[in-house]
């Protein structure tokens, strides 16, 4: 026999067609509508939460509210009506708790609620999603704050994209089938207590609390807008035309373990500190691209460098523990590490813009000003890192803008690994050991300059082609100043 709740489940009344729909079976489009129309106008029907839920869920509010009341687990919740292709889903934290570790994990499931009544898991992650057609993933606990609205939806392509508030994040996770119906999954766990779904006709966007934020800091604010900043605009200032970036925040996922991070795109050294301040970018370098960064925070008290660099080293394949207390010890690691030292007095609303072009060529800007220019490896994927271990002790993101041009360049791909890259001394950016000073001519032929770098003993002392010749894959070949094995030869771009 049906209960209320599943007769309310297999109706849904279209609000501006006041047509039923009965879920699970297709509905025949309006006279006069076409079928993209029809399904446009499906998406303005109120997101309720299903009968079918688990058993610590317990449904208010007319079914837009779901809570767990007791318990950390038994928390899964289904959308009662199928959710269309680039339809955002809006989730308000009602109640958050502190008792518990974890948060809401949010996805997509091709399975009617309906069919699930009697086999639901105990949790989304990992039992749902090992079964079929359903696709699941944990929001960072973090984000999950009470009265905050997340939102998320997929694309055609499978591309499951969200955001908090009024700051939009991309891609959450991808490999999602578009190809049938699909519904809303949530699960209610740990810390998250309770959550609403809001109808997209009347949710307005909460903007972030900025009361933290220094008054200078007018870039940074403005960098959660659609707009690039006049000055920004001006310094990077070109004859190409830009397009801004959104998604580009610091990686919150790692981090040093004396910094502080809030509203996404704004740094922090934690007072007292001194070092241990890594940030890095959330995404990799793509050619052409243009960062602006603003000073928002200095200590004048304190000496010393800003650090930078890049890496082709993923961030979040980081732990903590791996960020040295002297960044210069990076370069020992097996990836691909160039570090920098910037001792500009930089004071508070500076502007520091990095750019990178085709040819791998990174420069760097203070306000107007270039003062560096090195080069990377432009055929593997680099990502920009800092430590705020001197003057400057924050550091917001205003934006990342790139010229059409540059949009159709893919990012920086082939990842390296296991290459250990050092650079000398003077800090100048030029990868060999640290106490080497690199030969200028190939020790080989005598005549072309040094362009390539031995790998592991690191040593330049050959052109490319010289190397190239001496060493091959099976072939077993000797560095000439240091007699070890050569295991692969690494073209160096100056």
């Amino acid at each position: 026999m049906l209960t209320t709740e599943d007769c309310v489940d297999s109706v849904v009344w279209s609000l501006d067609l006041s047509l039923v729909i009965i879920m699970g079976a297709e509905s025949s489009v309006p006279e006069g509508r076409t079928r993209s129309e029809y399904e446009t106008s499906s998406q303005h029907v109120p997101i309720l939460f299903h009968s079918v839920h688990g058993d610590n869920i317990k449904l208010e509010k007319n079914r837009t509210v779901a809570s767990r009341p007791e318990g950390f687990c038994k928390g899964i919740a289904f959308s009662n009506r199928p959710i269309k292709v680039r339809e955002k889903v809006f989730i308000k934290f009602v109640d958050i708790s502190t008792n518990w570790s974890g948060a809401l994990r949010i996805g997509f499931t091709m399975n009617d609620p309906a069919s699930m009544k009697s086999r639901l898991p105990l949790y989304a992650c990992p039992n749902l999603t090992a079964m079929q057609g359903n696709w699941v993933k944990a929001i960072a606990e973090r984000m999950a704050k009470k009265d905050s609205v997340l939102f998320y939806y997929v694309e055609e392509s499978g591309d499951v994209h969200y955001g908090i508030d009024n700051a939009s994040y991309g891609v959450f996770f991808g490999g999602v089938n578009t190809r049938g119906k699909l519904w809303a999954v949530l699960d209610i766990y740990g810390n998250t207590i309770s959550v609403e779904f809001l109808h997209r006709d009347t949710f307005t966007p909460i903007r972030s609390n900025n009361n933290s934020i220094s008054p200078s800091n007018r870039h940074v604010n403005n960098s959660l807008s659609n707009e690039i900043p006049a000055d920004v605009e001006r310094i990077c200032a070109s004859n190409a035309t830009f397009d801004y970036n959104e998604n580009l925040f610091w990686e919150s996922r790692i981090c040093g373990r004396n910094v502080r991070i809030e509203a996404y795109n704004q740094a922090y050294r934690k007072n007292g500190c001194k070092d241990q301040s890594y940030i890095f970018l959330n995404q990799s370098l793509k050619l052409g691209w243009r960062i602006a960064l603003e000073v928002i925070e200095v200590t004048p008290e304190r000496i010393g460098s800003l650090v930078y660099g890049v890496t082709s080293c993923n961030p979040a394949d980081l732990k903590q523990s791996d960020l040295p207390k002297d960044s210069g010890d990076l370069v020992d690691r097996p990836e691909y590490w160039i570090v920098k030292y910037d001792s500009n007095s930089y004071y508070e609303r500076d502007i520091i813009i990095y750019s990178i072009d085709r040819k791998g060529e990174v420069s760097v800007r203070k306000n107007k000003d270039k003062f560096v220019t090195f080069h990377v490896d432009p055929t593997q994927p680099m990502w920009l890192f800092f430590n705020m271990v001197g003057r400057v002790s924050g550091l917001g993101i205003i934006t990342a803008i790139c010229s059409e041009e540059s949009q159709e360049s893919a990012s920086i791909v082939q990842p390296m690994q296991n290459v250990r890259i050092s650079e000398d001394d003077s800090g100048n950016g030029s990868p060999g050991p640290s106490n080497q000073q690199p030969a200028s001519e190939c020790v080989i032929c005598c005549e072309d300059n040094v362009d390539c770098a031995l790998y592991r003993c690191g040593h330049m002392c050959m052109c490319y082609t010289c190397a190239s010749r001496m060493w091959q894959p099976g072939v077993k070949a000797s560095c000439p100043i240091c007699r070890k094995d050569i295991l692969d030869v690494i073209k160096i771009y100056k």
